[in-house]
């Protein structure tokens, strides 16, 4: 699900302004671009909800295929040159570019087109059959709506991760051109369609086609809205690792009160595997798994300091009563690398309960920390690009 008026307003509006011609006022731009939000909400969220009413797994090859190729659509459709960078076996990545005649620098903006696994049997609603509700859940005839409440949802897979930023994104240049404002940049677009899947793909495609990442600045538009519902621009992006373990004990399940004690319980060694490896506050307890890890810089501390504060609002909102990390923050805990255990298979529970010493158990384990940071340019030759065109607002 996804705040749409708020994805509209605040990724249109950042987005927007990135395309800046140097000398003109954000303020002022922004001001066009939410008179062009208000304007043709309809017509975006009616391309929006198209684009979520194709299913995208990337095992699914036929709807992905469909997704690429609508994607490809909607970047011709607005005059972008776009190539599908394709490799056996996997999503295509839907490459576009936006050159302008006279204009240096290019600004690459990322975002993936496909989503995570679906439950039907969670979902109230179709996950491929979008639904806007309001506050208390109630669906709403959007069609009909005069205009949209911020606080309005869209339930659909994928709708905020990620298809949002693509809509997002092509929406902002449509409003840009609109506002009669030049484009300061040359601009290129990179959707790709397996990165739930781990990207596994990504580098062959990228060792394929070498010139795909060629742009001054990224953008990774794949991220939540902060809690304070304010815009913000991270500097990292966390990189992820997949674990998968097994532990096994006797070869066919035996009855507790007769081998308790003595055959090895499965279920009992993997907890203690797991318990080895991180502590109840996050800490990962393997032997030089922080060896690499660097301390954080003054302008990361100083970033730190200017955060707005969510944490008891969080807290309370979830039923948290003491977080993980000590009483951390928690921008400052998403900076350490993590390790999460999000899922666990072994015997029974409940009604289905026996006094039995099973033969497996299973856990799945991910490895998360920050491995993509700013190294190419000084903090003044950012400030230069950055300030100077116009791109961020001081």
């Amino acid at each position: 699900m996804h705040n749409t008026s708020t994805l509209l307003i605040r990724s249109v509006l950042c987005v927007a302004t990135i395309g800046l011609a140097a000398g003109q006022q954000p303020a002022s731009v922004q001001q066009r671009v939410r008179a062009y939000r208000l304007a043709h909400e309809k017509e975006i969220v009616r391309e929006f909800v198209h684009l979520l009413s194709i299913p995208n797994r990337a095992s699914d090859v036929s709807n992905i295929e469909r997704t690429s190729e609508f994607i490809k659509t909607m970047l011709e459709s607005r005059g972008v040159a776009v190539r599908m960078l394709r490799v056996e076996g996997a999503p295509p990545v839907v490459l576009g570019e936006l050159r302008t005649p006279g204009v240096g620098p290019t600004i690459g903006i990322y975002a993936h087109y496909d989503g995570q696994p679906v439950d039907p049997v969670q979902w109230l609603s179709p996950p491929f059959s979008p639904v806007l509700r309001d506050q208390k859940g109630k669906p709403i005839e959007w069609e009909a709506a005069d205009n949209f409440d911020r606080e309005w949802r869209i339930y659909a897979r994928s709708a905020s991760d990620d298809k949002a930023p693509i809509e997002a994104t092509l929406s902002a240049l449509d409003a840009i051109r609109a506002s009669n404002s030049p484009l300061s940049v040359n601009l290129k677009f990179m959707f790709e369609g397996e990165e739930e899947s781990g990207s596994i793909h990504l580098p062959e495609i990228l060792g394929h086609y070498p010139d795909a990442l060629n742009a001054d600045l990224w953008l990774l538009c794949d991220g939540p809205v902060h809690q304070s519902r304010r815009m913000q621009v991270f500097f990292g992006a966390r990189g992820e690792t997949d674990l998968e373990i097994t532990s096994y004990g006797p070869a066919r399940p035996l009855h507790s009160g007769h081998y308790g004690n003595w055959a090895p319980n499965p279920i009992v060694l993997l907890t203690h595997l797991i318990d080895s490896m991180r502590d109840i506050e996050g800490k990962i307890l393997i032997p030089g798994f922080y060896d690499d890890v660097r301390p954080l810089t003054a302008i990361e501390k100083r970033a730190l300091a200017q955060t707005p504060a969510v944490d008891e609002q969080l807290k309370q909102e979830l039923a948290i009563a003491v977080p993980e990390g000590g009483g951390a923050p928690l921008a400052e805990q998403i900076l350490k690398p993590a390790l999460n255990v999000h899922g666990m298979q072994a015997g029974h529970v409940g009604v289905q309960a026996a006094n039995v010493i099973g033969t497996e158990a299973e856990a799945s384990v991910d490895f998360a920390w920050y491995q993509i940071r700013l190294r190419t340019r000084s903090a003044r030759e950012w400030n230069i690009i950055l300030h100077g065109r116009g791109f961020l607002s001081s």
